[in-house]
């Protein structure tokens, strides 16, 4: 009995002199660094729970950083949504703007097919990768919602529509134009993300162009022609 407890207290006296284990010490980041680490974080966290369900706690751990650490960078959860979701999707419909406004450069019609497709495709690439913070910051707070689509959203719909004036027939509205665009930048980026869309950008960019400058439905000559040799092969 005796000799337990000596065992026991000498393990005691050994477990108390054993160095404490280090704890790893997070790497040193710049203030910079640690901000653009926590709107990436925060970018997931808001795709997948919206503003509201979102927690600041699954941001700072998504992030690897402590709440307090959050609030250093952003006075609050909304400062936050604005700068990880929103301002991400201004700058990318900016970017659309721009890239449109280079058809005005082109010298020739096939010089425009060329850039109207290489800035296609590079629309359709953006809408896909903003499209699932585009849906968050739309449609997870109405009134935010609202806010941002009249304020900063249409207005860029209807610039772009204005800088396609000059291709647009007569007695379509150019603006309206600029909206079918959006929504089919839209549409194609949701059947990617949640449908079974396929193909190659460069291909979709290619029938988008023809859909936007001749429309779908053929010419009445063309049509009847095709319904004639339809008639005949039945």
């Amino acid at each position: 009995m005796r000799k337990s407890k000596a065992v026991a207290a000498g393990k005691t006296r050994k477990n108390k002199n054993a160095p404490a284990k280090s704890t790893p010490r997070r790497a040193y980041l710049p203030a910079a660094e640690r901000r653009k680490l926590i709107i990436a974080a925060a970018q997931e966290v808001f795709a997948r729970a919206n503003l509201q369900g979102a927690r600041t706690r699954d941001i700072a751990k998504a992030a690897e950083v402590n709440q307090a650490t959050i609030f250093e960078h952003f006075e609050s959860k909304k400062a936050l949504f604005h700068e990880a979701v929103v301002q991400p999707l201004i700058d990318a419909m900016r970017g659309v703007q721009e890239r449109v406004e280079v058809y005005e450069t082109a010298a020739s019609p096939a010089e425009l097919a060329r850039l109207a497709q290489v800035s296609t495709a590079r629309h359709l690439m953006d809408m896909m990768e903003i499209f699932p913070l585009l849906t968050v910051a739309l449609f997870s707070e109405p009134e935010q919602g609202r806010k941002l689509y009249r304020e900063e959203i249409a207005p860029l719909i209807r610039q772009r529509g204005e800088v396609l004036r000059p291709l647009v027939k007569d007695g379509i509205d150019p603006r309206f134009v600029g909206l079918l665009n959006f929504g089919m930048l839209f549409a194609v980026a949701m059947d990617r993300h949640l449908g079974d869309g396929r193909g190659d950008l460069s291909a979709l960019a290619i029938q988008f162009n023809r859909l936007s400058t001749s429309g779908f439905a053929r010419e009445k000559s063309t049509a009847t022609t095709a319904e004639r040799d339809d008639g005949k092969s039945t």
